[in-house]
């Protein structure tokens, strides 16, 4: 059975950098050397100046930023000048060396889940918890709401490595607020390509084996522009993006975290955790020249660039493609489809938190920047946020319409309640999640790419895999 969540976060940190697809190298571990004392911030203050300032490390996100920062501007009186710095391991260097040189802006965008805690703990970031109350929470999704809160868990099992602790910070206590959400598990698909292979574009492949058919398709008709592509260079973004969500459906959710565990059942070298890898194989002879050197980033602008029919990303890649040039008629959006074979054959994916936003010990405008952030998080700002720049916001928008028939797409995919599958909920495998066991299955999965090993030697390599991490835990 499915554990509680107890993320490390070293662990989240890295996570993260799977989760944001088009944002580069993941950030580096903070320093932890400065004074991570914080002042409470109340909001309410009455506005006297003109602009505040914000870093952000996601380039597609400077201009709906400052949208919101004019919509909303009415309340707060402000507007907000952006700056965008990539990639990601520079934006954190430029954010730590910044506050040592006292050059911080108003706000900083941090990855959810750790980077915003690791940002409070070098004194970065300000304790907004007064401000960012009840009332401004209840605007975030459940799921996302979940994930970003800091627990008393996630502090202790930080003690464990000294440049990661977060000992100064106060569980429960907001540090930045989340307003990116998302989900990987997307599949992105190139109409063109598709509609010249004869392939339905009007209605997206509802099973895993329509799916393979359709792949199967584009690839005989052009092999060198009919592939699927994805960055296997980090041999995550093909165990996390898509066999998990694939072998989460198709051995239910009970046998697919006992799978993880320390008494499995079913094993991974039993039949029906062999079948799966069976379907994950059925990919093999479809995947495009050369997938196994492209990166994130690298596998999206071949997308982009018409060498690939389908992208498997997340709802975080469509801003990139956009930046990329890619035509959004010529796009076709769903989830990772389900096996109709399977135990579940409709399954959603729950939101998690990707950015936040908090608001700097050296601010000069701390009320004005939270009552920005608090905008930022509510319906009408995320609403605004979604439809610019073209991403899933971490507010839940209610009857707010989105135009862009993507957004909408994207929006689609995200699920609610207990029912949807955290894709990146690693808390059912030894230690957690936290001893690269994650990152060691996904080294071994790849090898079916590669055609290095069959479904059956690779089942009985990962159930042994398995069963020494738990004797070593």
């Amino acid at each position: 059975m499915k554990k509680s969540r107890l993320p490390a976060v070293g662990v989240m940190t890295a996570m993260a950098f799977v989760s944001l697809a088009a944002c580069g190298s993941d950030s580096s571990s903070p320093d932890g050397t400065s004074d991570s004392s914080t002042e409470s911030i109340d909001s309410g203050a009455e506005v006297e100046l003109d602009e505040i300032t914000m870093w952000t490390f996601k380039q597609s996100h400077v201009e709906a930023l400052e949208a919101v920062g004019e919509q909303c501007s009415a309340t707060t009186g402000v507007t907000v000048a952006v700056e965008a710095y990539t990639p990601d391991d520079a934006y954190a260097t430029k954010v730590r060396s910044a506050n040592q040189t006292g050059d911080l802006p108003d706000i900083v965008s941090a990855h959810s889940g750790g980077e915003e805690w690791q940002f409070a703990q070098a004194g970065i970031l300000t304790d907004i918890t007064e401000g960012f109350d009840d009332a401004s929470q209840s605007n975030i999704i459940p799921s996302v709401l979940k994930s970003a809160t800091l627990s008393q868990e996630t502090i202790d099992g930080s003690a464990a490595d000294p440049a990661n602790s977060l000992e100064d910070l106060v569980a429960g206590n907001w540090y930045a607020a989340p307003y990116l959400a998302g989900t990987p598990g997307v599949v992105f698909a190139r109409k063109s390509i598709l509609e010249a292979a004869g392939v339905d574009t009007e209605t997206p492949p509802a099973t895993w084996e329509e799916w393979i058919a359709a792949i199967q398709q584009t690839h005989q008709a052009d092999e060198s522009t009919g592939g699927i592509v994805t960055g296997l260079k980090v041999p995550e973004t093909g165990y996390f993006w898509l066999y998990r969500p694939m072998a989460y459906g198709y051995l239910g959710s009970d046998a697919f975290y006992s799978r993880q565990g320390e008494n499995p059942d079913p094993a991974w070298d039993a039949t029906a955790s062999v079948e799966s890898l069976e379907l994950y194989d059925q990919l093999t002879p479809y995947w495009s020249p050369g997938v196994l050197n492209l990166a994130i980033d690298e596998a999206d602008v071949a997308f982009a660039q018409g060498k690939a029919a389908w992208d498997v990303g997340g709802t975080f890649t469509l801003p990139f493609l956009s930046q990329q040039g890619v035509d959004p008629d010529d796009v076709m959006v769903f989830p990772i489809p389900m096996s109709e074979a399977g135990e579940l054959t409709d399954v959603s994916f729950a939101a998690s938190p990707l950015i936040s936003a908090g608001v700097t010990s050296a601010s000069e405008h701390p009320d004005e920047s939270l009552e920005f952030i608090k905008c930022l998080t509510s319906p009408e700002g995320a609403a605004l946020f979604a439809q610019v720049a073209q991403d899933v916001p971490a507010t839940e928008l209610g009857e707010l319409a989105i135009d862009d028939p993507l957004v909408q797409q994207l929006l689609g995919v995200v699920g609610s309640g207990d029912d949807a599958f955290e894709i990146n909920d690693f808390s059912a495998d030894p230690g957690a999640g936290t001893t690269g066991i994650p990152s060691a299955t996904a080294g071994e999965l790849v090898k079916l790419v590669a055609d290095q090993t069959s479904p059956e030697d690779l089942g009985a390599t990962l159930a042994a895999l398995y069963a020494d991490a738990w004797a070593a835990s």
